[in-house]
């Protein structure tokens, strides 16, 4: 796969527009990480978009049985939409969700020993290839894949998980702690060219 470099704008409506414009499917996030809700009967009036279809709830208690109101079914690369979001909450932060845009993402987790646990792996099946990687606002770091096609495992080990199936947010979105994502190429992201090891499929490592 051949892609550009998309120079990450710093500010959150602008980034999730570029991203979206690249056909990066994005959506919007809260800061403890829950979807905001994305139908119509959803979405709270306010005094300059008065909504009298609005119906308050729990997002799990949702009647709308649109599959798409709430998580990350939702994502789209409608740049129109994305800017509509975005000028709605400001400050939402960036999901975007990793088999709809054709990701496999290994999640390092520090805080609970994920770079122990990516050491032993590696010791175990060699040094994983290089591909695109982002920084986590939490000390962590996302190692970005080629989608695999096969079903993968939800975890690799302590602070080790596979995301393949749900979500990971993009930089500039900003951690609960404060810190910001960002991506290791200077702020750049490149659509990864490298799919997901073979050695860490469920198959491979039964037969290792």
């Amino acid at each position: 796969m051949i892609a550009s470099l998309l120079d990450v704008p710093a500010d959150l409506p602008s980034a999730a527009v570029a991203y979206a414009a690249a056909g990066i499917r994005v959506f919007r996030v809260r800061r403890d990480k829950a979807p905001f809700a994305n139908c119509v009967r959803c979405r709270p009036p306010t005094l300059q978009r008065p909504n009298p279809l609005y119906i308050e709830h729990l997002a799990e208690d949702c009647q709308c049985h649109a599959r798409t109101c709430h998580g990350f079914h939702a994502a789209t690369t409608d740049v129109d939409l994305v800017h509509h979001w975005w000028t709605e909450q400001p400050d939402a932060n960036i999901g975007a969700p990793c088999a709809l845009n054709g990701w496999s993402v290994l999640d390092i987790d520090p805080r609970h020993q994920g770079d122990k646990s990516l050491a032993v792996l590696e010791a175990r099946v060699g040094v994983l290839p290089g591909t695109v990687m982002q920084l986590t606002g939490g000390g962590g770091l996302h190692i970005v894949y080629r989608a695999a096609s096969v079903s993968l495992p939800g975890t690799l080990g302590p602070g080790l998980d596979v995301k393949h199936n749900g979500y990971i947010l993009l930089a500039p979105s900003v951690h609960s702690s404060g810190g910001k994502y960002r991506w290791s190429g200077r702020g750049k992201f490149l659509q990864p060219d490298v799919t997901w090891p073979a050695v860490l499929t469920p198959q491979e490592r039964r037969a290792a």
